[in-house]
């Protein structure tokens, strides 16, 4: 019995033109509004730019206190304010690749390696089994395993079974199902799972 709802997220953002609007009244607040319309992919770039652009803020502001000391009370705060910035974004985009990469291990594991068996997935990975339950779930919500849910009986990721009534070997124009397998992105990095010699990233696009 399926025990877990495992019905994707939905997310509610702004559109494009209210985004740049905030953007340029109050650029804080822009920033996060396009973090959060970004695919998970997109935002690891983007969030390491930010913090890229913060720290040369930063340098911007020492320079401009060593050359001009007598407006150091002006230019001193913002220095302080965008170097915090640009620690914290640079601490998120390091937790974003770690999570992208935590990812892909599951993808390789779970698709081509035919593991579902959480406490063996825990082990292979060195995590406790509640956080590879917990890592799996977020997962299945955001659409990486589409249709699977989590048994806690047999503690197990269960995907659906394919619909074989009326379907068997002997069928006209019958196709044995592809085996679906995870592929790493060489432009943008997000891990997919293809069916065909030729794909596209679902992400952005280039041809895997």
């Amino acid at each position: 019995m399926n025990n877990y709802d495992y019905k994707k997220e939905t997310k509610k953002t702004y559109s494009w033109p209210v985004i740049i609007m905030f953007t340029i009244v109050f650029w804080p607040f822009g920033f996060y509004l396009i973090y959060k319309k970004l695919n998970s992919n997109n935002k690891e770039k983007f969030v390491r730019y930010i913090s890229y652009f913060c720290f040369f803020m930063t340098v911007a502001g020492i320079l401009a206190t060593l050359t001009s000391p007598e407006d150091a009370t002006e230019s001193i705060p913002p220095t302080i304010v965008f170097f915090v910035i640009g620690l914290a974004l640079f601490r998120l985009y390091k937790k974003l690749i770690f999570k992208a990469e935590k990812h892909e291990r599951y993808i390789s594991m779970i698709i081509d390696g035919k593991e579902f068996i959480i406490d063996n997935i825990a082990g292979a990975m060195s995590l406790p089994v509640h956080a590879v339950k917990k890592d799996l779930k977020d997962m299945i919500n955001k659409g990486y395993f589409q249709g699977a849910y989590i048994n806690d009986i047999t503690n197990e990721i269960v995907f659906p079974k394919p619909n074989k009534k009326n379907v068997n070997e002997t069928t006209p124009n019958y196709e044995p199902k592809i085996q679906a397998k995870a592929v790493t992105c060489k432009g943008c990095g997000a891990p997919n799972r293809v069916t065909t010699s030729v794909a596209e990233c679902e992400y952005c696009g280039s041809p895997l």
